[in-house]
């Protein structure tokens, strides 16, 4: 029988590769794919069907039969562990088939276990997780490893939504953020904030304006800004926060630097939901992409000011969603959600949230859903929180059906 050390260099040696924190073991059994991370994300669409196998570190020597099992009980220890608010889904919600698997003699690998989760018993808005674990295995003389004995199954609840097309050089302006129409506005002076909305690009770089390919998404030229490129050499298709300035006073000459204009190297391909969030607690800016952290940067502190763009500039040009620099630099595609707090939200929060969340949440300023609903006869979009702050419509608005969410 082999010894192992999960770690560096000598994980190598096991099959799948990986490392877990230096762990000591003979010949095992794992769930496959928990090496690395033994986290799985499952979009709940209808009736899912979620398949585990586990895969053993040598080669059976005759069948082995292992037991897999859901594990609600250990989400309250993982939870505390990882400092997250999971809860586990309803019982009706869910059935383990197959839970009895078999390595066969001379395989690695085992048959299927399959997780069957009903969308329709998940509600929107929970971050729900399920352990899936090896409870036992007979015969072979191997281990389980305990590192990689559980898998977390994490679900997101799939809904079918409208979204508002602002492919046709059209957006909305938010007039009672705007600093020259409300001095006292909520959003002037943000000690904490969190700004996040749900998109789907359609085309990039497709409104130049004197040379610059940029496609702005939401907030305040030149002072907060979500935007595809930059005009300088940069993508078209590359996310920016531009430039992300936080300092004493909207006033301030002597502002802090820009942070985060290129806040991931990844390439945006069209046609597929994306969900933005900038958080700020006060000291640290971090940018999420569908609920994984892809930036940060701490910062010198003081605050965010989403009441008006180009500091010292008195026209009519805060907070925007969809064009920013005038009406100019539109975004080609959908919107489905934006949202602004003060406060500054935790990833599991910004997960629970990414279809929706409940318009009377503590810290929620403003809430916008483009689903052509929520909306007057002028086609202005109602803050879903009551507080007034509506989006006006501008250029051309139209919407479209049968979107999902979260894809």
């Amino acid at each position: 029988m082999k010894k192992y050390i999960l770690g560096s260099l000598a994980a190598a040696s096991l099959i799948l590769g990986g490392c877990s924190n230096g762990e000591e073991f003979n010949d095992a059994v794992f769930i496959t794919g928990t090496l690395t991370t033994n986290t799985i994300r499952v979009a709940v669409d209808g009736v899912s069907h979620t398949a585990f196998t586990v895969t053993s570190s040598a080669k059976a020597a005759s069948d082995i039969k292992i037991e897999v099992a859901a594990a609600p009980e250990l989400l309250d220890e993982y939870n505390k562990k990882n400092q997250r608010n999971f809860q586990v889904p309803p019982v009706d919600a869910y059935t383990l088939e197959d839970g009895i698997v078999t390595i066969k003699s001379g395989s690695n690998v085992s048959s299927q276990a399959s997780l069957v989760t009903d969308g329709d018993k998940l509600a929107e808005g929970i971050s729900y997780c399920l352990p899936i674990t090896i409870k036992e295995i007979s015969g072979a003389g191997l281990d389980i490893m305990e590192s990689s004995r559980t898998a977390y199954v994490m679900f997101t609840k799939v809904i079918n939504i409208k979204a508002a097309n602002l492919a046709r050089r059209g957006g909305f302006n938010v007039p009672q953020f705007w600093e020259v129409n409300n001095p006292n506005s909520p959003v002037k002076a943000l000690g904490e904030m969190t700004l996040e909305m749900k998109v789907l690009p359609v085309a990039f770089g497709t409104n130049p304006r004197n040379g610059n390919d940029i496609s702005s998404l939401c907030g305040c030229e030149e002072n907060f800004l979500f935007r595809f490129g930059d005009g300088a050499g940069q993508p078209t298709n590359q996310l920016q926060l531009a430039p992300g300035k936080i300092g004493t006073d909207p006033s301030d000459p002597n502002k802090n630097p820009n942070y985060g204009f290129k806040v991931t190297d990844k390439l945006f391909e069209t046609g597929h939901w994306l969900h933005f969030a900038a958080v700020y607690d006060g000291s640290t800016l971090k940018i999420y992409l569908d609920g994984e952290q892809i930036y940060n940067v701490n910062t010198k502190g003081g605050i965010v000011n989403l009441s008006r763009a180009y500091d010292g500039h008195t026209w009519e040009d805060g907070f925007s969603i969809g064009r920013s620099a005038g009406y100019a630099r539109y975004f080609n595609g959908y919107i489905s959600e934006c949202r602004v707090w003060n406060v500054a939200r935790t990833l599991d929060e910004l997960n629970a949230g990414i279809c929706y969340v409940d318009p009377t949440t503590d810290g929620l300023v403003a809430y916008w859903r483009f689903n052509g609903e929520t909306q007057d006869a002028n086609g202005t979009v109602r803050d879903e929180t009551g507080h007034g702050y509506d989006a006006v419509p501008f250029g051309s608005v139209t919407y479209v059906d049968n979107q999902k969410c979260p894809y």
